[in-house]
């Protein structure tokens, strides 16, 4: 594997672990909001890790189809 896919692949799973990472109840749960009881359990966020592992793996699909349209429309190109 190229370094140049190499240092993609990793860039991709570091922003994807640290967007699950915000997602989870610790992280979210600092964010103050000042808002009625009834509007603010419609908008505090609800702590559950299978949306976390549906968030990464969704990031890695979106990673993995930019880069082979990438990667397609390179080798398309007129040289």
């Amino acid at each position: 594997m190229p370094f140049r896919s190499f240092i993609f692949w990793s860039a991709c799973s570091v922003a994807a672990f640290i967007v699950v990472g915000v997602t989870e109840s610790g992280m979210a749960a600092m964010q103050d909001f000042t808002l009625p009881e009834a509007a603010a359990a419609s908008v505090m966020p609800v702590p559950e890790p299978s949306r976390a592992m549906l968030l990464f793996a969704g990031i890695m699909a979106m990673a993995f189809t930019y880069r082979r349209a990438w990667l397609n429309w390179r080798r398309s190109a007129p040289q």
